[in-house]
């Protein structure tokens, strides 16, 4: 599903989610069952809005629509990993402000990198490989994150 073309939205990084919201209201306001609407018009702009609202699966879904596989962690910076393991593995040993402190660094570092991706991104082969590359680093930022909040992941 392009959750894009369900809100009639151009396909981009960035989108106004307040505009996102009124958009979607509306459109529940005609698809809900309650209003004699259909139940799978409702569930498909519920799952839109749910994919869209979100960075991370609005660009995941930006991503499979260009082809891209999201699970490929193959084209990270070399030693990219490694350095992730070593966190995790310190993050294990002991539990050091300075860990958590690293992870809000990297945070914020990947919150400017999308910021400078998505103030170029012109959906050519070369902006669509940059944002997939943040997107595999933020993955692993992200889980680097919840573990040191004690949110575990698998």
């Amino acid at each position: 599903m392009n959750a894009f073309e369900v809100f009639k939205l151009p396909i981009s990084v960035e989108i106004d989610l307040v505009n996102l919201r009124k958009a979607y209201i509306q459109q529940q306001q005609n698809a809900h069952p309650d209003h004699g609407g259909d139940v799978l018009d409702s569930e498909q702009i519920n799952k839109a809005y749910t994919i869209l609202k979100v960075r991370e699966s609005r660009i995941k879904l930006i991503l499979e629509l260009n082809q891209i596989e999201t699970n490929d962690s193959s084209s990270l910076p070399p030693g990219f990993l490694f350095e992730m393991m070593e966190i995790s593995e310190m993050m294990e040993a002991e539990h050091h402000e300075s860990i958590k402190a690293k992870i809000d660094e990297l945070m914020q570092i990947s919150d400017a990198e999308f910021s400078e991706i998505a103030s170029v991104f012109d959906h050519s082969e070369e902006s669509i490989k940059k944002l997939a590359v943040w997107y595999q680093k933020n993955k692993y930022y992200n889980r680097l994150d919840k573990n040191s909040k004690g949110i575990q992941e698998i």
